[in-house]
């Protein structure tokens, strides 16, 4: 199993539980219950450090639930040998594309049931908080666990306790970042919030087809042929920078450009709010880039080329 494919793959696991439905909408009670703090007192976002302090030992909390699972099924992995570790392999895959599709269709009830560990009582300090993301994690919500499973039966092939505790630690990574996000700046971030907790059902179908490609890739053995993939797409990026950069320049541009439109031009067909947060931290992120590449100082496409031959290598 290719490690960086996989890496990748468990950090967006991460950010995609963290997006869905059965997380996302309890996020500021979360942070209000490990930090003590109101709702009001949240959005004022005058404790923001202390806000931030108790979200870090809360993600910590979930974070040691998932590695020290990684490490159990990771001893699994080496119960096998042979012949058996490609079964497994391929049964692995199949039940990872099953969870995909129960994710988008929803035809397996057994999975939506729910059993999560429960602290009653207000946490105190950033060690209480360490034990609510604890208890957080050993939580098997409807959308977290499918995709939690996923990642467990990719450690129990990854080859070794290391790159089992690589990929939860990757996947932990995916899940904890926003929460740090949120808690550092839970007044800003509120709209955006609203705008994914709007779109729940995408962001399952999503991570539904992330898990179907995970499983069909594994049970096919087909992980560790995307290596090459990803190398061929790299030298033939820096291939077309060599012999016409300026097209290259001019491509990258009008990518950006038609990223840009895409979030002004619906906006203003269906006369939306144009100027909110979210949208207005996207364009000038494209804007700063287009102005990198114009002038020269960045080479999107370079980096790409860099990052993808980095997957390959």
């Amino acid at each position: 199993m290719n490690t960086e494919i996989s890496v990748l793959a468990a950090l967006g696991a991460g950010l995609l539980s963290f997006l869905s439905p059965c997380v996302l909408p309890v996020i500021p009670g979360y942070l209000s219950f490990v930090s003590g703090q109101g709702a009001a007192e949240l959005k004022s976002g005058q404790a923001r450090s202390l806000v931030f302090f108790r979200t870090l030992f809360f993600t910590l909390g979930f974070s040691a639930v998932f590695v020290a699972l990684g490490i159990v099924f990771s001893g699994s992995g080496m119960l096998f040998a042979g012949n058996a570790a490609r079964i497994v392999t391929i049964v692995a895959g199949a039940l990872i594309a099953l969870f995909g599709l129960n994710m988008i269709f929803d035809f397996i009830k057994v999975l939506n049931r729910e059993a999560r560990a429960h602290v009653s009582s207000r946490p105190a300090g950033a060690a209480g908080a360490f034990v609510v993301g604890m208890a957080f994690g050993a939580g098997w919500t409807p959308c977290i666990g499918p995709v939690l499973m996923s990642i467990l039966f990719m450690a129990s092939q990854a080859g070794g306790t290391g790159k089992a505790v690589l990929l939860l630690s990757a996947y932990s990574l995916g899940l904890a970042l926003p929460f740090l996000a949120v808690g550092l700046f839970f007044d800003r971030m509120t709209p955006l919030l609203n705008w994914f907790k709007k779109r729940g059902r995408e962001i399952r179908i999503i991570s539904g087809v992330l898990l179907i490609v995970i499983g069909l890739a594994m049970a096919l053995g087909k992980l560790t042929s995307l290596t090459s993939f990803f190398g061929r797409m790299a030298f033939g990026i820096k291939e077309a920078i060599h012999s016409s950069p300026g097209t290259v320049r001019a491509w990258t541009i009008g990518i950006l450009a038609v990223l840009g439109g895409a979030l002004v031009v619906p906006a203003l067909l269906t006369k939306k709010k144009l100027a909110t947060v979210w949208r207005i931290a996207i364009l000038s992120v494209i804007a700063l880039l287009i102005v990198l590449e114009l002038t020269g100082v960045l080479s999107i496409a370079g980096l790409l080329s860099d990052w993808f031959l980095f997957q390959g290598a």
